[in-house]
């Protein structure tokens, strides 16, 4: 199967007038001067109850050998049809998770969040779908990464971006 779900990354002030903003400021203020929040400091009850919908965050394992996801927001799993809560990183069968277990990695070892754009190719006569997003590091410690919480901002198309992931199950 060609790969019709992308992502491409841009620099996270192209995604700030999107939902990937109100979280990056969030995660900002949460932070202070360290170089990610702590867990318990970055709550997602915080966040406008339209963002946490599309948000998940993942466990650190084994220092980046793995990630599990700890929270999966409704939101993707209405998106994308189901619910990673629980499940590794590494367990998923997909072409991309190859390119996610590496985007992650580099967040554990720089300690720097980034943004991506993602991009979905139904090429069934439909336009293309674009959903930017940000991933960010979380330390309980204030030294290393054991958690990362990201953000997708499928809202505005989130029943197109069903339909893609729909067709392709």
């Amino acid at each position: 199967m060609a790969q019709d779900f992308t992502s491409r990354e841009v620099r996270i002030d192209d995604v700030m007038e999107t939902g990937c903003g109100l979280v990056h400021r969030y995660w900002a203020r949460c932070r202070g001067n360290a170089f990610a929040p702590a867990w318990g400091d970055f709550r997602l009850i915080e966040l406008p109850p339209n963002i946490i919908p599309f948000v998940r965050v993942a466990d650190v394992i084994d220092g980046g050998r793995d990630f599990r996801y700890r929270f999966w927001g409704t939101g993707l799993g209405a998106v994308r049809a189901l619910d990673r809560t629980g499940v590794r990183l590494s367990e998923i069968h997909s072409p991309r998770t190859p390119t996610a277990l590496a985007e992650y990695r580099r967040i554990v070892e720089t300690k720097i969040g980034f943004a991506v754009v993602y991009d979905a190719h139904s090429g069934e006569g439909r336009p293309s779908l674009h959903a930017p997003c940000v991933r960010l590091p979380l330390s309980s410690d204030g030294a290393a990464v054991d958690k990362i919480v990201c953000y997708t901002d499928f809202d505005t198309d989130a029943e197109e971006w069903r339909r893609f992931f729909e067709r392709r199950a």
